[in-house]
């Protein structure tokens, strides 16, 4: 995290950002569209992510070999979720809870992937920074993330949705959501270990959301209110910089009410 080659990697993801939405506003791309080219990106990125991440692993015996994608691969972090909602946005008729999920995907997939991006996960999953131009995983992982945030910022810059304060409380309630199902997805998708039917250890957990265990080298979480007091302050984190993104629809939404 943050070598050399991350760096290049940053500057040409924010490149293909600010070039990307130059190209959309100046086309004026409509919404619809970009939502299909999203699409499309999600389906290639998901294919090369399974199958660059395939390995043949033996069975406890050692008698047969089985093709297998670790846990940590499943798309069940925020920003690989974000592939749902797009498929939604883009397939459903135009309707409040259409509109609801749009306005959640606004903040959301620029915030996950621009934290996704500044501390990659592909380097904690066995891919080494000098190997980033070479391994296809790094280019989905970066071109995945960079199409987010364009999408992001086009659901309020394209101006076909109409976003309204409500939507932040919206926003917050999806968010608050798809965390609590990713604990137990986390626990689901979790190794653990008993003896006589008492739990003992757990060897692996997927950390999806990073909500079980910090994503900075160093930080450990070994006591119970080490953990409450991260989701603290996760959900501090997440109330703030949402509504950060929402300022713009606050004092739209402000003006309006004083031009009536």
């Amino acid at each position: 995290m943050f070598s050399v080659n991350h760096f290049i990697w940053l500057g040409i993801c924010l490149i293909l950002v600010v070039v990307g939405l130059y190209l959309l506003r100046k086309y004026n791309v409509p919404l619809g569209t970009v939502l299909t080219i999203a699409c499309v990106v999600c389906v290639l990125s998901e294919l090369v992510k399974l199958f660059s991440s395939m390995e043949m692993v033996e069975s406890a015996n050692g008698k047969k070999v089985y093709p297998y994608i670790e846990l940590q691969h499943l798309p069940f972090h925020l920003c690989s979720m974000q592939i749902l909602f797009i498929f939604y946005a883009k397939l459903a008729s135009p309707s409040t809870k259409r509109t609801a999920v749009l306005a959640f995907m606004y903040p959301t997939c620029i915030v996950g992937a621009i934290f996704a991006l500044l501390m990659p996960s592909l380097f904690r999953n066995g891919i080494p920074p000098e190997q980033v131009f070479v391994h296809p995983k790094a280019y989905q992982y970066f071109l995945f993330h960079s199409m987010l945030i364009i999408l992001g910022f086009y659901i309020l810059l394209s101006g076909e949705v109409d976003i309204r304060p409500k939507h932040y409380f919206t926003s917050m309630g999806i968010l608050g959501a798809v965390s609590v199902i990713s604990i137990y997805l986390n626990a689901l998708c979790s190794s653990p270990v008993y003896e006589n039917g008492k739990l003992v250890s757990v060897d692996y957990i997927p950390n999806f959301f990073f909500l079980l265990r910090v994503p900075i080298n160093g930080i450990k979480l070994t006591e119970m209110w080490h953990w409450y007091l991260y989701l603290g302050i996760l959900g501090v984190l997440a109330v703030s910089l949402v509504a950060l993104f929402y300022v713009p629809v606050f004092v739209k939404a402000k003006k309006a009410k004083k031009a009536e």
